[in-house]
């Protein structure tokens, strides 16, 4: 038991390690994080990586500098997972498939955004998890993979769920427990289910 403990320990740091190679003092990486190198993790100086997991088996993971995760935070990569500079991400929030976000964003608790869905309309007749055992990995990724793109200065509230293929401005306001499923203008506040714009930000009018 004990040699099994200390054989995940080493293997998670050798991971760590790994990622960390050539970062200054000031990136803050906690040892009980959970990553996945096997793909390509990209850490810039002056990143903060709490009790989050980092999975990039299928793809790549790009944190620029100052960018924070907190607890719980969970990435997955299917291609390109890519977070700007200083955007901070709270607990539990989790990032699947290919996005795209800008710098300075705000992401509150449990927010979750994915570029793709479940296999659900390919193989009439069947059931969900027998059509995804079916799909290969490239057609499921051409079929059902649609990328987010999210600008800077962004603040998601609590519990937002972003959709497939969704595009969110510069200097936007989405309010808490709003689904967006459509694009969403720069300079802008929303909010609902489904999300719909409220009013111009403030000096934003132009952006």
């Amino acid at each position: 038991m004990l040699v099994r403990l200390l054989s995940e320990v080493c293997a998670r740091w050798r991971s760590v390690m790994f990622c960390l190679a050539g970062l200054g003092r000031k990136t803050l990486f906690s040892p009980f994080a959970s990553v996945s190198a096997s793909g390509r993790i990209v850490l810039a100086a002056g990143v903060s990586v709490k009790r989050a997991r980092l999975n990039a088996q299928h793809g790549e993971i790009a944190l620029a500098s100052g960018v924070w995760l907190n607890d719980g935070v969970e990435i997955n990569a299917t291609h390109r997972v890519s977070i700007g500079q200083g955007t901070t991400v709270q607990r539990n929030a989790t990032i699947n498939g290919e996005v795209n976000i800008g710098a300075q964003c705000l992401f509150a608790p449990n927010v979750f955004m994915s570029s793709t869905s479940h296999v659900h309309d390919l193989y009439p007749g069947l059931s969900i998890r027998e059509q995804e055992r079916r799909i290969s990995r490239e057609e499921f990724l051409e079929r059902y993979n649609k990328p987010i793109t999210i600008g800077d200065d962004v603040w998601l509230g609590a519990n937002v769920v972003v959709m497939p293929g969704v595009r969110i401005g510069s200097h936007v306001v989405i309010g808490a427990n709003t689904v967006v499923n459509t694009d969403i203008p720069s300079g802008v506040i929303a909010a609902g289910v489904p999300v719909r714009v409220i009013r111009q930000r403030e000096g934003f009018e132009q952006a």
